[in-house]
């Protein structure tokens, strides 16, 4: 009697003790469920948002530095404003390009030195353009090319221009400095094209010789 009271109790012991450790399990695999979903989800995002969000972080970065002293610091997120949005433009068809961050100290930021390094990062892209447009003219390649990087730039002046109005430091010297970086970048995009159009007419007329 004593041992068939026992054998109900100690198999409903075994089941009792089974319970926990069959939670356990589930647990443990929904845990990895989880995980593998993130991972996979993780997969999704392309290095064209990641870039994007690491250079939100760096223009915010640069909107803090700027609230606290302006001067140079509004030209740095100007720059930095007018790469991405280059960047931006030409990802989806000249693919995800490192993004040019860095901000460091005594770099020269006024008017001259930005423009020049906003149009010589954006033209340097205009080689692969060609290759990717081997069936256009030249004429054509460079007006499709100024047309997106103009786009761009300009798309860069507005997200700049309007978080420094949203700090309410656009105006004075700040404000003169934005306009004459975009004058003199239009300046050397112009320059750009005329010297690329002036090149294939110098080798046409050679060739016809």
């Amino acid at each position: 009697m004593d041992i068939k009271s026992a054998a109900p109790s100690n198999v409903k012991g075994r089941e009792n003790n089974n319970t926990p450790t069959s939670e356990a399990n589930t647990s443990t695999q929904n845990k990895a469920n989880n995980t593998s979903s993130a991972v996979n989800s993780s997969a999704k995002v392309s290095v064209s948002q990641l870039s994007r969000q690491m250079m939100n972080n760096s223009i915010l970065a640069a909107q803090e530095e700027v609230s606290i002293s302006a001067g140079d610091n509004s030209m740095a997120l100007l720059y930095r404003a007018a790469i991405e949005a280059i960047n931006q433009e030409l990802a989806p068809t000249l693919g995800d390009n490192a993004i040019q961050k860095g901000v460091d100290s005594g770099v020269d930021y006024s008017p001259e030195a930005t423009a020049d390094r906003i149009v010589s990062f954006a033209t340097n892209f205009f080689s692969i353009h060609q290759q990717q447009n081997k069936s256009m003219g030249l004429d054509e390649q460079v007006d499709s090319f100024m047309l997106k990087i103009g786009d761009a730039i300009d798309q860069g002046f507005k997200e700049a221009s309007d978080i420094l109005s949203g700090l309410k430091v656009l105006e004075g010297d700040i404000a003169a400095g934005v306009d004459k970086t975009y004058e003199l970048i239009q300046q050397g995009l112009a320059q750009f094209k005329q010297d690329k159009l002036a090149k294939d007419e110098s080798q046409s007329v050679t060739q016809a010789t």
